[in-house]
């Protein structure tokens, strides 16, 4: 009697769902995140008004529960707008508006869209309105004492011969035009909604652990760090991903993902590092700060980025003491480096992270999905982990507490985009010839333009102003990257008291 009660009850509620699964969602409004990667390269250099561009999504969009478009369905783009630099005569800075307004998922015709970019992933261009702005070569340190500061003999602190030498010694110009090659992630905002989208079949999904796992997960999580500290014993970085998987498998991942490694501490990568600095431009390599976990080094650094030294993702690694299901544990702590600066307290460059840890948390989960890595996943919970707290530099953090347990599997993945050559960071547009005039032009520019006492006293006010404010963590709690995290199925709750034959119990997530 009890189980026909149930069968009944089963049968109701199938039957209450099947108009909603029949008919698909009504609409998907107008601000929905699409996060994409671009297959096919841009520049303002050569692009022109309505050319085309590729690229797939890397992360399914959802609707009621029901997935709209899957994980590496293809968009079509089209180029609305292009500004270049050209020779520096007309404009010091590039523009580019691009646009995409089809998606074709891999079953079904294509789908409609009017989609505008909002943010380059780790680019030094800003985005506002959908239009990317380009940087201003002479925007920069070295740009500042050439064209302003030595115009201002009361307040500049170099002669003119430590002025030359300064501009022998140094003499990088940014690029100024603006280049996207394959690879480069973007997130969309729809400008306008989609109505009664249809829903897509037969849609892979990665599983989560089996039942039979989520004791020895809860267990597992229970026992690991919290968090990293420096060497002084500071807390630093929470430990937010684990991965089970050998060494070769983690590797294999992160490369096939498009991270890189990191380099060691040395005078060769502090001047590199200085060079990135000056130049506006990455260091795919760059070292990380050492941070420990009960005493211990991170055994892997990987970190991932594009055309800003300033900006970049990185996730520090430690393979536990103990295995699970004879597999390696890799507790990782990872965040978003936001800004950075030649800190004076620590002797070296310091980055500063943003504040929403989960973002980047779903930013690595991602990654190494459309790269085909991730054979199941699950999150779980750990209750003690504050929800705010800080890091050893400062910055607030703050985080939901749960870890993403993650099993890794060889990378099965055609998705990907092939890098391009030139990458990003060896794009120069035009000859060596065209690049030295066009430097002369745009300096000349700058120096008509800047290099008198009207602006030099507005730039040091601006200045003054923007060192008085506080840092952005301590003003907003809102992630600058506003990433859609994608929502577990469940969370499990770690154990408290994690003992041989105890349970856990598996919540859905809200």
């Amino acid at each position: 009697m009890k189980m026909s009660r149930i069968l009944s009850r089963f049968t109701l509620t199938g039957l209450l769902l099947l108009p909603v699964f029949a008919f698909g969602c009504d609409e998907v409004p107008v601000g929905t995140n699409l996060w994409v990667r671009l297959t096919s390269p841009v520049t303002t250099f050569t692009a022109r008004p309505g050319d085309h561009l590729s690229a797939i999504l890397t992360e399914s969009v959802e609707c009621d529960d029901g997935v709209i478009f899957p994980l590496g369905s293809q968009l079509d783009g089209v180029v609305r707008g292009v500004r270049k630099v050209g020779w520096g005569i007309r404009h010091e800075t590039a523009r580019l508006e691009i646009a995409f307004t089809r998606v074709n998922p891999e079953l079904g015709s294509s789908i409609q869209i009017d989609a505008s970019v909002a943010e380059v992933e780790n680019a030094r261009e800003r985005v506002k309105n959908g239009v990317i702005h380009g940087i201003r070569s002479t925007d920069t340190s070295q740009g500042r004492i050439n064209s302003r500061l030595k115009y201002l003999p009361t307040w500049n602190p170099y002669s003119d011969t430590a002025l030359l030498a300064f501009k022998l010694g140094f003499p990088v110009f940014p690029e100024p035009e603006i280049y996207y090659g394959p690879g480069t992630d973007l997130r969309l905002v729809l400008a306008s909604p989609l109505a009664s989208p249809p829903m897509a079949e037969d849609v892979a999904e990665i599983p989560g652990f089996v039942d039979e796992d989520i004791p020895a997960l809860s267990h597992l999580v229970a026992v690991l760090p919290e968090r990293s500290t420096t060497t002084a014993n500071a807390d630093a970085d929470l430990v937010n991903l684990v991965f089970l998987g050998s060494q070769e498998q983690v590797e294999a991942a992160f490369r096939t993902a498009g991270w890189n490694s990191s380099d060691a501490v040395s005078r060769r990568s502090f001047m590199h590092n200085f060079y990135a600095f000056l130049d506006k431009s990455n260091y795919p390599q760059a070292p990380m700060r050492t941070l420990l976990v009960e005493g211990e080094p991170s055994d892997l650094n990987w970190q991932k980025s594009l055309n800003s030294y300033e900006k970049r993702d990185h996730i520090r690694m430690w393979q536990w003491k103990e295995n699970w299901r004879d597999q390696p544990v890799w507790i990782s702590a990872s965040t978003h480096d936001m800004s950075a600066t030649l800190s004076v307290r620590y002797h070296s460059f310091v980055h500063h992270i943003a504040p929403d840890l989960d973002a980047e948390r779903a930013k690595v989960l991602r990654d190494l999905m459309i790269a085909g890595c991730v054979s199941q996943f699950d999150y779980v919970e750990r209750p003690g982990v504050p929800s705010v707290t800080r890091n050893a530099t400062g910055d607030v953090m703050h985080t939901d507490g749960a870890v993403a347990v993650v099993q890794l599997q060889d990378c099965q993945s055609s998705m990907l985009p092939v890098p391009d050559v030139p990458s990003t960071t060896q794009f120069r547009a035009g000859n060596r010839f065209f690049r030295f005039v066009r430097r002369q032009i745009i300096t000349f520019r700058s120096d008509v333009l800047r290099a008198n006492i009207i602006y030099g006293t507005y730039d040091l006010a601006t200045m003054a102003v923007t060192s008085l404010r506080k840092h952005p963590n301590e003003t907003s709690m809102v992630s600058e990257r506003n990433i859609d995290v994608r929502k577990p199925r469940r969370k499990i709750v770690a154990a408290t008291q994690p003992q041989e034959g105890t349970s856990a119990a598996a919540v859905p997530a809200e």
